[in-house]
Order: structure tokens, then sequence, then C-alpha cells
């Protein structure tokens, strides 16, 4: 018997990247698990942020921010960033990580992330506690390191990425391949 819990803002796992925001020369980061793709063509990512954030106000200057997702080993960092005021530290000096210019948009990218995404922001909608905004991935950055054999797709398990756990409060990794999508479902129903 399953147990009603009532509304919920809870999906499990959540992905946890740096979303960035600024410029190369005034930055700011901080972690966001409510997020995710919304679109294909052109592809495009839903991103709720609260109104209080300074990376929700640097991104408003130009219009454009980075996801960066980090490694599971990064956990550390990626809590100090989504738990400290970027009003009131310069996180980047005293995390030890940097920014590197991105190619299409303004806001710069985290270099310790090995997988990135360029946006420009094409709607912004107030939620109530949070502000999603609806960008546009322009461009997207993978360490070699982290590419199949192909050099064309990321490869999870090498990515290693962070993902977070609403109402737990933990961050871990993924587990390992379960099946082939797009091919396992064809066996249902005809045995």
């Amino acid at each position: 018997m399953k147990k009603r819990l009532g509304p919920s803002d809870r999906l499990y796992p959540m992905p946890v990247p740096l979303v960035c925001g600024g410029s190369i020369d005034e930055a700011d980061a901080c972690a966001v698990a409510w997020i995710g793709i919304c679109a294909t063509a052109p592809p495009r990512l839903a991103i709720a942020l609260r109104e209080s954030r300074r990376t929700l106000e640097l991104i408003r200057i130009s219009g454009t921010l980075t996801v960066n997702a980090p490694r599971a080993s990064d956990a550390a960092v990626v809590d100090f960033f989504g738990t400290t005021s970027g009003r009131d530290r310069d996180k980047f000096a005293e995390s030890g990580w940097t920014l590197e210019p991105s190619s299409l948009v303004e806001a710069p990218r985290i270099v310790e992330c090995p997988y990135q995404m360029e946006c420009r922001v094409v709607q912004e909608v107030e939620l109530g506690s949070h502000v999603l905004l609806i960008a546009e991935v322009v461009e997207s950055h993978a360490e070699e390191a982290v590419l199949d054999e192909t050099g064309g797709k990321v490869d999870v398990a090498a990515l290693d990425p962070l993902v977070y756990i609403a109402g737990s409060r933990e961050y871990r990794r993924l587990g390992g391949k379960v099946a082939d999508a797009y091919s396992v479902g064809k066996a249902v129903g005809r045995e």
C-alpha cells in the first residue's frame, strides 16, 4: 500500500549543476537542483532560481548563463557555492575554482566542471517562491576525458555527475547502467 504524502517539491534524483551568471570580470554561481531540459528543437532548459540570488541579478544583466556539471567528487565545493551568498563573499577566490570565457555568451564557464552549456535566456516566468528561466542552449563543451569512444557523446560513467537527493539533503553519484533506452521496452507485451 502506498501512503499519501501531499503536494511535494521532490523528484529523485535531481542534477545539481552550478549555474553561472555575469561576466569574466564579475561572476557568481549557485548550485541549482531545480533544472531540466524542457525542449529539444531548439534545445532549452528550465531553471528555477530564488529572486534573492545574486546569480539571478547577474544573469539578468547580460541575459546569459552557463550550466556547469561538476563531478561527484566535487560535492564540498558545490555545497559551498549553494550555501554561500555571493553578495558577501567571492566564491571563486575562496574555493580556488576558476572561470574561463564562453564561446558564444557573456556569462563565463567554470573550468573545473567537465561538462558545460552556454545559454541565452528567452523567457522569465514569476512562480511565487522562484523565478523560472527558460534558456536556449547555444553551445556545449565537454572535456575529452568524459566523451565516449566516438568522441561525440558524454560518457556518464566517465563524467560521474553529482546528484542531489531532496528531503534527506544528500549528494550522491549515479549507479550502473540498467538497460538500453528505446530498446528494452520493445519486449514488453510480446511474450
